[in-house]
C-alpha cells in the first residue's frame, strides 16, 4: 500500500490531475486541502484554512479522520500522530518559528515513535526529544510525501507540478 500525504493543497486542476496520476491506495491531507473532493481516496484532518463546506464535505462523506485511520491516528493512540500543526518548526525562508504548545507537551510527556505535521511550507524532519517529526511541506511549493504503511517508512517528495 501507498499513501500520499499533502498540505496547503490548492484549487488548480493541474496539481489535482499530478497527485491523482500518482495513484495512491490513500491521499491523506494534513489540512488545508481546498478541494479534496477532486482527489482520488482523499481522507484528511482540517487545517485553519478549510471552508465550513469542506468541513461539512468531510464529515458527511466519512473522510474526516478523527481518531485511527490505517495506522496514523490523530489522537496519539498509535505510534505514529498526524496533525496540522506543528509541535515546533521554522514554517518558511523568513525563519518564522511556529509552535502547538498542547501538542509539543503530549509529545515531550508520553513520546509516539513519528509525528508528521502540514501547516509549513518548508519540508524538514527533526527529533523533538525521543520523536521523529515530519513537515511534509506545502504542496504550493511542490512538497509531498509517500507514507508506506506496511514499513512505517516517509519518503518525502518534490514536484514540479
Amino acid at each position: 500500500m501507498k499513501v500520499g500525504l499533502v498540505t496547503n493543497f490548492p484549487c488548480d486542476m493541474d496539481a489535482i490531475e499530478y497527485i491523482n496520476n500518482l495513484k495512491f491506495d490513500a491521499v491523506v491531507g494534513l489540512g488545508d486541502v481546498e478541494c479534496p473532493q477532486y482527489i482520488s481516496n482523499f481522507m484528511g484532518i482540517l487545517g485553519e484554512m478549510e471552508s465550513v463546506y469542506i468541513m461539512k464535505y468531510l464529515k458527511t462523506n466519512k473522510r474526516l479522520i478523527e481518531g485511527k485511520y490505517l495506522n496514523l491516528s490523530t489522537d496519539f493512540s498509535t505510534g505514529i500522530h498526524i496533525t496540522h500543526f506543528p509541535p515546533e518548526v521554522n514554517t518558511s525562508i523568513l525563519n518564522v518559528k511556529v509552535k502547538n504548545d498542547e501538542i509539543r507537551s503530549i509529545i515531550l510527556k508520553n513520546p509516539p515513535k513519528i509525528v508528521i505535521h502540514g501547516h509549513s511550507d518548508r519540508q524538514c524532519t527533526y527529533n523533538l526529544g525521543k520523536t521523529t517529526v515530519i513537515s511534509i511541506g506545502s504542496f504550493k511549493a511542490g512538497y509531498y510525501a509517500v507514507y508506506i504503511p506496511d514499513k512505517e517508512e516517509i519518503i518525502l517528495k518534490w514536484a514540479s507540478h
